[in-house]
């Protein structure tokens, strides 16, 4: 029940804006985005487990993905992605229940749907919130949980435009697993804050272009 609300909660903001504005034709861009930064387990729960590795040390993340977008208000742009991640963390095992002090560090890869909303302030700055589904097919960590299911991003940012062509430049921090769709052991969520470097087109500026020139 808690992870259906929790989904309401996340889909009825988008779905109430489109419906509201319908413009998600106009002003459409697509492109490509890079992402790189450093990442650290987090636990949501106060709950005792004994199995659970300690500390945990920062490890690294990267993302690479393709995104298409478009305005659905006069400040309000929904963004569509699907990426390809991969994470490094590290960890401590150490006395009294292991003989010696230790630190490991596994990898594991993802699968990840994230759904954006950006809203725009000026000189192209923006904030953006979203969702992310993520999928981990198949690497699982061994000492971490597995990070299938529905997380939280947020940003800020700024854009770059010149015709029709966008570069968009964007720290921002995400919390991945917020509601698992797998059964938790540790309870852990990945929590990653890194910086994003996406390039895009504008479909829609041939368009956009002709019909200022008829305009005049």
């Amino acid at each position: 029940m808690r992870k259906l609300t929790f989904l309401l909660l996340v889909v009825l903001p988008f779905a109430a804006l489109f419906a509201q504005e319908g413009k998600f034709d106009r002003d459409i861009m697509a492109g490509v985005y890079a992402d790189g930064g450093i990442n650290i387990p987090v636990r949501l729960t106060t709950k005792y487990i004994t199995e659970e590795t300690s500390p945990w040390h920062v490890g690294d993340s990267w993302f690479t993905g393709i995104k298409v977008s478009g305005m659905v208000s006069d400040h309000y742009r929904l963004e569509f992605a699907a990426c390809y991640s991969g994470h490094r963390t590290s960890f401590e095992l150490s006395p009294p229940i292991y003989k010696e002090k230790k630190v490991y560090s596994e990898t594991f890869e993802m699968l990840s749907i994230p759904v954006t909303l950006k809203r725009y302030l000026q000189n192209g700055y923006f904030i953006s919130a979203g969702t992310i589904i993520d999928y981990a097919p198949v690497s699982k960590p061994e000492w971490l949980d597995l990070q299938t299911g529905i997380g939280l991003t947020l940003g800020a940012g700024r854009e770059f435009s010149t015709k029709g062509i966008t570069i968009d430049i964007s720290p921002g921090v995400e919390l991945h697993s917020v509601v698992p769709f797998t059964e938790d052991t540790y309870h852990q969520r990945l929590f990653v804050a890194g910086l994003k470097i996406g390039l895009s087109y504008n479909l829609t500026h041939t368009v956009i272009s002709q019909e200022q020139g008829n305009q005049k």
